[in-house]
């Protein structure tokens, strides 16, 4: 079988009972990849809204604790599968889903390039922003090229395999540097560059690049921002946060307004589709912007429980057509 159904709710439960304020209004959403963990906070969200969701998940693998949390679960291919998008038509007709989410870059990749088709073939909305647009933020080099380009604050960077770039930055600014993988999230792979000899390590990944260090971990800052279908801001939520291993394991919501500002001047500039998670460091006095996830991220649940419900928001906006507001 091209699908295999793994889990729906018990026999005589109701399927996501009216939350007090709820809007009527009931949709079916499709959440790939709930193995991660921002998909499982995509799925978070939407049991915190307003809107009657009836949530259809489904991940590569049938151990992904987030099918055992929905209505209707489904093992998927990989999204690098040929057999891929025609699974997922099957599954939006099979299903009658409205709107397709996700957290998984490899997924978003294929439905940012299939969007058009999927609504379509199934009149199925994927939340998704467009290829060059996603592409700057799976990027590092891309993502501080393009910040440059738009005379916003970035880190100095070099590609790591341009070995006379690294090491006038290394002269320019003097060590320790970082080193990160072009491609990748959590922090997997970031190393500190604190002698030469970690220099010359740097200088043998083609696939990293080299940035100049940015302020501590104490002043480090994630924004969520959310934007219409006119590219225009509706709303940005900072929180400074303490990390492990990659994964925000504190953060603190309050009263940011240069790092929200630097944030919205990022999202009104790249025109996302909906949500983007802007990442950032104080440095010599300013907020410095590190790293862009055009998608939802690992803190959209903790904005979602202070209000700021941006899947939600999504929904409501691309999915369901109504006006977006600030």
């Amino acid at each position: 079988m091209l699908i295999t159904p793994l889990y729906t709710r018990l026999q005589g439960m109701a399927e996501h009972e009216p939350l007090p304020g709820a809007s009527g209004e009931k949709v079916t959403a499709l959440v790939l990849g709930v193995g991660g963990n921002v998909s499982q906070g995509i799925q978070k969200a939407l049991s915190m809204g307003a809107l009657q969701v009836r949530v259809v998940a489904a991940c590569v693998t049938p151990r992904a604790a987030g099918l055992y949390l929905a209505d209707r679960a489904f093992v998927s291919p990989y999204a690098t599968d040929p057999a891929f998008f025609a699974w997922l038509v099957e599954v939006c007709e099979r299903e009658g889903v409205d709107v397709v989410l996700s957290g998984v870059e490899p997924v978003l990749s294929v439905l940012a390039s299939k969007a058009g088709e999927l609504r379509e073939r199934t009149g199925a909305v994927a939340v998704v922003s467009e290829p060059g647009t996603l592409g700057v933020g799976m990027d590092k080099l891309k993502t501080a090229q393009w910040l440059a380009e738009n005379g916003l604050n970035s880190p100095r960077t070099a590609e790591a395999a341009d070995a006379r770039a690294v090491t006038a930055l290394a002269e320019e600014i003097g060590l320790p540097l970082v080193a990160k993988p072009r491609a990748g999230k959590g922090g997997h792979g970031v190393m500190l560059v604190e002698s030469e000899a970690d220099l010359e390590w740097a200088k043998s990944r083609s696939d990293y690049v080299v940035q100049e260090l940015l302020g501590d971990p104490d002043t480090e800052y994630t924004v969520g921002c959310f934007s219409d279908s006119a590219g225009r801001v509706r709303g940005t939520m900072a929180m400074r946060r303490t990390l492990q291993d990659g994964t925000t394991v504190t953060a603190e919501a309050g009263s940011f307004p240069e790092v929200s500002a630097e944030a919205g001047r990022i999202a009104a500039a790249l025109q996302p589709s909906g949500p983007c998670n802007v990442q950032l460091r104080i440095h010599e006095g300013k907020p410095v912007c590190f790293e862009i996830n055009v998608r939802f991220s690992g803190t959209t649940p903790i904005r979602t429980r202070l209000g700021f419900n941006e899947v939600e928001a999504a929904i409501r906006h691309y999915a369901l057509g109504h006006e977006a507001t600030d």
